[in-house]
């Protein structure tokens, strides 16, 4: 009897441990790596991003700070939508910022999002030296360090009837091309092209049942008013 006793504590000990290997696996696989996936900040290689973020940044490498993940942007937006006025914009929520690897200082692209009602000022082209556009409907401006898009957006449920009365915004910021004299027309499009494509990942998010800016980005250029 005390031979097949030690015999089932050895098997008992045996199965603990691995059940606590299991444990430590699944624990490994959700949690600190959760943070880091759980984003709209992943730019995968070759992709248009990639592409449009090397010729802006003028870097091969780029390092990537994600301030919220998507869960935060979500909810911050959801949020802000159900609390709007109809006199200025949200405070914006940061979406995603990227800067040329191991260089420091101000030099990079950056972008927020949030809500402004389709009558505000708000709205309405400000930049004294920007350059009006449309994109697949989406509409906005932009000079040679930033990007203003307004885009429509009918949210899903309860939300639906105050998203129509308000356009989503995003805003990019390219300081890394403040003091530069060589920002062009293409330049400006470029700019324009990826603040539409970190815009997509923000209404993919939100579930925008009109898709707005479900085609691939074509930026054309619109004569000043």
């Amino acid at each position: 009897m005390l031979t097949s006793g030690r015999k089932v504590l050895k098997a008992f000990a045996r199965s603990t441990t691995a059940l606590l290997s299991v444990v430590m696996l699944a624990s490994c696989a959700l949690g600190e790596p959760e943070a880091k996936i759980e984003h709209l900040c992943t730019v995968s290689a070759a992709s248009e991003e990639e592409a449009l973020l090397r010729e802006i940044l003028r870097a091969d490498a780029f390092e990537t700070d994600i301030p919220n993940r998507t869960s935060r942007v979500v909810e911050a937006l959801e949020r802000d939508l159900r609390a709007i006025g109809s006199g200025t914009k949200t405070l914006s929520t940061s979406l995603c910022a990227y800067k040329p690897a191991a260089q420091a200082g101000v030099e990079r692209a950056r972008f927020e999002v949030g809500w402004v009602p389709r009558t505000s000022k708000d709205a309405e082209p400000s930049m004294s030296d920007g350059g009006r556009f449309d994109v697949n409907g989406a509409f906005g401006e932009s000079n040679y360090f930033l990007t203003k898009l307004f885009v429509p957006c009918d949210m899903p449920g309860d939300l639906d009837e105050p998203s129509k009365s308000v356009w989503l915004y995003a805003r990019g910021s390219y300081t890394v091309n403040i003091g530069r004299t060589d920002i062009d027309q293409a330049a400006k499009d470029r700019q324009t092209a990826l603040t539409y494509l970190m815009a997509r990942r923000v209404t993919d998010a939100l579930g925008c049942e009109n898709k707005p800016l479900e085609k691939p980005p074509v930026v054309k250029p619109l004569p000043a008013s």
